[in-house]
């Protein structure tokens, strides 16, 4: 076989000859972030680099790596328009009709196929050495799980999926979910194979400043997605306030004189209770310190957990959804009652969905002259910290959010917000100008009258 310097060909630049190195030692690659940070030409030239590599190793010809897109008009204009010019004649003949990128028999006949995936059912019977997807993100993840399975080819053992994406997308959940939160299916046995390798546009040396200033221009949350790379923002989110660089913090020892408040969204037998810990400082700032997240369809086991957890600390209150104490047909006890029975005394909680989140909303705040939001989470509350961001609007109520989501823990945080520096307390004592209860009541009336404008 013929020597190839490939870094002279592709002329990859530093941060996609990282994601290169990554995919040489990871099964599952994702490479995304903001755009403009080169990760379709990566896509495409990362392919070619390993069936060269390959076949030097095997000297197995015809070995044949997949290029996907979400449907045909993407997968034309991302790539197909592109590879007939880019990719060198001497390397390999793009044959328009199989659509398909074919090396030279000195190189291994390897064979780079552009497909798109609008229906996966047509490569039931397809086998490839190399799977490339771009814009992951618009993919559902039974998308993903499919293709696994088409990961084959005889005298290959290292096969490879590789991605590339930006935030948002009907598949943002689930490709945060592997790749960023680390979550996996207990089946999952690959766990230690998937890869993120952040991309951002500065990264990208041939880039014009001029896209980087249209970038800037862009609304908050797009600007943090298409900008920063953030994968905690995206199109629909419901709280795009959050950003996990300044609401999260180690944990720390709460002072034994700082007020402690729990709050409670308690679950059935399919979906968790939380239960969330609060600790509010002498200037009102909020700390949630200690979370609770768990599937159990006794409630009582649940209270004996809370308490366990609670130790020796004074709760000042303990704040739960109201239904908890709708009496049971069957022996006339409500939730609240076997919590009572634990141990566990619970307050019900200001259930004001859309005037809880507004409450939400200014905890979140970092404003002007703030050294931080008055609401931080200790890193130890992962699941608060994972599901605040994948929070979506409702469809048909834009104000409340998503209740077919994840929402428990978000829950437990309205409740407690809402029951203790919510509006009921505002309207029963005037507070004070230019406190923070002022402001927020200020806020309220400016929202109150813009909607009747």
């Amino acid at each position: 076989m013929k020597e190839i310097k490939f870094d002279d060909v592709c002329n990859f630049f530093d941060k996609q000859r990282e994601a290169s190195e990554i995919a040489d030692k990871f099964k599952y690659v994702l490479y995304g972030g903001s755009v403009g940070g080169g990760k379709s030409r990566w896509l495409r030239w990362y392919p070619l680099r390993y069936l060269l590599i390959q076949y030097s190793l095997t000297e197995i010809k015809g070995i044949r790596a997949g290029l996907f897109c979400e449907d045909y008009p993407a997968l034309h204009d991302r790539h197909i328009a592109r590879i007939q010019w880019e990719f060198p004649e001497w390397l390999g003949n793009y044959n328009k009709t199989s659509k398909e990128f074919i090396l030279k028999a000195e190189w291994g006949s390897g064979v780079l196929s552009l497909r798109n995936l609008d229906d996966v059912s047509h490569y039931q019977s397809a086998e490839f050495a190399l799977v490339a997807v771009d814009e992951l993100t618009k993919n559902k993840k039974d998308t993903f799980d499919f293709l696994r399975t088409r990961m084959r080819w005889p005298g290959i053992s290292d096969v490879r999926f590789i991605a590339g994406s930006n935030p948002g997308g009907i598949g943002h959940f689930w490709v945060k979910q592997l790749w960023m939160d680390k979550v996996y299916e207990p089946t999952e046995k690959e766990k230690d194979q998937f890869k993120f390798v952040s991309s951002r546009v500065v990264d990208n040396p041939y880039l014009d400043k001029s896209y980087t200033v249209a970038l800037e221009g862009l609304p908050e949350n797009l600007r943090k997605a298409f900008l920063d790379g953030n994968w905690d923002v995206f199109q629909g989110q419901f709280f795009t306030e959050w950003d996990r660089n300044i609401h999260t913090m180690p944990a720390f020892a709460i002072p034994r004189d700082w007020k402690r408040y729990r709050a409670i969204d308690h679950g059935g037998d399919i979906s968790p209770t939380s239960c969330l810990w609060f600790a509010v400082d002498y200037d009102k700032r909020v700390y949630c310190y200690r979370e609770y997240h768990a599937i159990d369809k006794l409630a009582t086991n649940h209270a004996k957990r809370i308490k366990e957890l609670s130790g020796d600390e004074t709760i000042s209150a303990t704040y739960a959804d109201p239904s908890m104490w709708i009496k049971s047909s069957t022996d006339g006890r409500a939730v609240s009652d076997l919590y009572a029975s634990e141990g566990v005394n619970l307050d019900r909680a200001n259930n004001d969905r859309i005037n809880g989140w507004m409450v939400v909303r200014e905890f979140f705040a970092k404003k002007e002259g703030m050294t931080a939001p008055r609401l931080q989470i200790f890193e130890n509350c992962y699941n608060l910290i994972r599901t605040i961001p994948l929070q979506i609007h409702d469809e048909k109520k834009a104000e409340d959010l998503d209740t077919t989501g994840d929402d428990h823990d978000v829950d437990a945080l309205r409740y407690f917000l809402a029951s203790w520096f919510g509006w009921p307390r505002m309207k029963n004592k005037q507070p004070e100008p230019g406190s923070f209860e002022w402001e927020m009541e200020q806020n309220r009336k400016r929202r109150e009258a813009k909607e009747y404008e």
